[in-house]
């Protein structure tokens, strides 16, 4: 519930500070004295539109701020923590500034927020009920919700809503993914031919080079073979000196002279070693030189094999070395076709769970509101007749949603409507209620619902508009009862409804013309009930009967 306002520069009002308790609070003072104004800067703080025509004059800025108890309000409570915003003992501060130059800032709890955020939170704190302009009765969401909360169907149509949000997503996607499976039929049979084909060749990563260095050797055998003999005979095998031969003699010849002269011994050293290194060389060209025999069918089966090789590269436009690359890149692409295919199966399965699902859910909640609709017109119905409009019925009409397609909230829509004389045929609230019949409708839906309703806070501006006498006495009665269940504030101009209030505010409009709002003691508050009774002129016997008034809702309390 709201605890406490604090309104600072807003319109007339220089600074405002009240304090709320439970119950019902009635809200009383001269015609044009301002008493909409806490109404006006409430909304405003929840979220309400505005501009800078608000701030007072003089004035750069406004400021409102309120306090909330959320005690007994789990869905507030639930909604800041999906948005990580602690609260201390269960108590929430909401704060808005509007100013000239600046855009309008939200605050929760000191955090810098969007005004739909105030929005939101503002919708799970306060209901504000006054004309038109202000009267969530008239919204086909907020009928149906009516509807369901009535009919004990809210959390059946919270998990419609998530079920039709997955279905709408899984439909989307499926319809995503068939398209690319027709983009890809084409694609499938092209890229199965060229992996097929890239199969059947089957290229090696490192293939091209052994086969480019073999088919070098067997394409020059001839040469290979007659140049490793020619250098066997001149190092080793021919008939005149061979270089080794020579190496050898002019080695040993030098180890001799190294007895005269050592100097030569390093020679003689070096030239063994070279002798060595040749020696080595020798046996490495003769291993070469057997291995070099012309094969003509291996040297066909090589050219054949480069050819293939070369011809693929050139018809997919890679290099030969890139053909294996190319069809594993291929491959991948075919199986993934293949993946998109089997996954349109998944969400086709899905798909199908999702509306066995919905389906089932729809046709609770369709059998619950048909159910509960009529008890509602007829309670409704009830409490408008202790409203004044006895003529009046209220119905609640459930007309099928003409669409194929599944909807969030279910197979259909949820209309009130009212005939407020049996002459007239039944209407949408809008079209045949006066802004005093809407809330006097309001109320008794109030008061039919209150129990279930999770809003612990409403506030009714005028709701006695076109009202007096009897009728006055039971919508102030109502509103008591209200109150008893939720914390009421109600704006007034009635004697009858203002001394149903378990608090009374007072509001004036000062010399200068500034508003200003105070509580009223029992004696300020018997006067204040004689002025509503009485016009300006206050007799003992109008005080009399204020203090009657008085006296009789607290013994009717008592009782």
């Amino acid at each position: 519930m709201i605890t406490w306002i604090d309104v600072r520069d807003f319109l007339i009002v220089r600074h405002v500070e009240i304090s709320f308790d439970g119950g019902l609070t009635v809200i009383t003072g001269e015609t044009g004295a301002g008493k909409s104004i806490i109404v006006d800067a409430l909304t405003i703080l929840l979220g309400d539109r505005t501009s800078g025509d608000i701030i007072r004059p003089g004035s750069e800025q406004c400021e409102v701020q309120a306090g909330f108890d959320l005690s007994n309000n789990p869905a507030a409570q639930l909604w800041l923590e999906g948005q990580e915003i602690d609260i201390d003992d269960s108590e929430c501060t909401l704060r808005r500034i509007v100013s000239h130059k600046k855009s309008s800032r939200g605050f929760i709890q000191g955090r810098p927020v969007p005004i739909s955020s105030l929005r939101e939170l503002g919708q799970l704190l306060v209901d504000v009920h006054g004309q038109h302009e202000y009267h969530q009765l008239l919204k086909k969401t907020v009928q149906r919700k009516t509807l369901d909360a009535f009919a004990s169907t809210l959390d059946e149509v919270h998990a419609l809503e998530i079920c039709f949000d997955q279905l709408s997503t899984a439909t989307t996607h499926l319809e995503e993914l068939r398209a690319k499976a027709d983009d890809s039929a084409h694609r499938e049979d092209y890229l199965r031919h060229q992996v097929d084909e890239l199969t059947a060749l089957a290229p090696e990563p490192d293939e091209l080079a052994s086969l480019d260095s073999a088919h070098s050797r067997l394409s020059h055998t001839r040469e290979l073979a007659e140049g490793t003999w020619q250098a066997l005979h001149e190092l080793e095998e021919g008939e005149d000196d061979t270089v080794l031969v020579l190496l050898g003699r002019v080695s040993d010849r030098l180890a001799e002279l190294s007895k005269f002269d050592t100097r030569l011994a390093n020679s003689a050293s070096q030239l063994q070693d070279i002798t060595t290194l040749l020696s080595d060389a020798v046996n490495d060209i003769r291993r070469c030189h057997v291995d070099y025999e012309l094969d003509p069918e291996e040297f066909q089966r090589l050219d054949s094999r480069l050819t293939l090789l070369h011809d693929a590269a050139r018809k997919y436009k890679v290099r030969p070395e890139q053909l294996r690359d190319l069809l594993e890149r291929l491959s991948g692409e075919l199986e993934s076709i293949t993946t998109e295919e089997q996954r349109i199966l998944e969400v086709e399965q899905q798909i199908s769970a999702l509306i066995t699902n919905y389906d089932t859910l729809a046709s609770r909640i369709s059998q619950r509101r048909a159910q509960s609709a009529e008890k509602l017109a007829d309670a409704v119905t009830r409490q408008l007749a202790d409203l004044g409009l006895e003529q009046a019925k209220f119905s609640v009409d459930l007309s099928p949603i003409e669409t194929t397609s599944r909807t969030r909230y279910g197979a259909e829509n949820v209309n009130f409507a009212v005939r407020t004389i049996p002459e007239m045929p039944f209407a949408p609230l809008d079209q045949v209620a006066s802004g005093g019949e809407l809330s006097r409708i309001s109320l008794a839906i109030q008061v039919v619902t209150a129990q279930i309703d999770s809003v612990p806070s409403c506030i009714y501006d005028e709701v006695d508009i076109g009202i007096g006498g009897r009728i006055a006495e039971i919508v102030g009665s109502k509103l008591r009862l209200l109150g008893s269940q939720r914390q009421i504030l109600c704006i007034t101009h009635l004697p009858q409804v203002a001394v149903q209030g378990h608090g009374h505010l007072h509001v004036t409009k000062t010399d200068d013309a500034e508003v200003e709002i105070c509580p009223l003691d029992p004696a300020l508050r018997t006067d204040e009930i004689a002025r509503m009774l009485g016009g300006i002129e206050i007799t003992q016997q109008t005080l009399a009967h204020a203090e009657e008034m008085l006296q009789r809702v607290t013994e009717s309390s008592l009782h």
